[in-house]
């Protein structure tokens, strides 16, 4: 998510291609979907995405959100509670700040060892338990975080 040319908001969904999982050979990358709607806020943009997609969009299997820096830096708390208001989210999806455009950053994502988009954001941020080198931030932590007066939020911080 970005802050929009027009809009509050520049939202970017990225959804794997209904029923290509198990058409596609197990070595290939399943096809992915990759859209953006600028709205107001992020119901909105979710409500727009609806519009002209075939299927509801249903956050439930969301795996990771993506934030730029510079919407970061400007303030997140109103998009924080909204996401943590949603029964969708799950507390165990990965939070990360981009240092591109959330947009460049999906569309530059290419996982090597996965062929499901969903499956690579969810097991990336867990290599920190036999890595050390990064930090499973998962928006729980992080929201819990942010509420308390005394802690400092922590996300991952990445680039493509």
């Amino acid at each position: 998510m970005i802050s929009g040319d027009t809009n509050e908001l520049k939202v970017t969904f990225e959804f794997t291609k209904p029923n290509s999982s198990g058409e596609s050979a197990s070595s290939e990358l399943a096809p992915t979907i990759i859209n953006s709607v600028e709205a107001t806020s992020l119901d909105s943009a979710i409500n727009l995405m609806n519009t002209y997609v075939s299927k509801e969009i249903n956050l439930s299997h969301c795996k990771a959100i993506v934030i730029s820096e510079s919407l970061a830096a400007s303030g997140i708390s109103k998009l924080l509670y909204s996401l943590m208001n949603k029964v969708q989210i799950r507390p165990d999806t990965n939070i990360i700040i981009s240092k591109c455009f959330a947009k460049d950053f999906i569309q530059n994502t290419q996982p090597n060892l996965e062929n499901l988009v969903a499956k690579y954001y969810e097991i990336a941020p867990v290599s920190s338990e036999y890595t050390g080198y990064t930090v499973n931030a998962t928006i729980g932590d992080f929201f819990n975080q942010f509420s308390c007066q005394t802690c400092q939020p922590t996300a991952t911080l990445r680039c493509y």
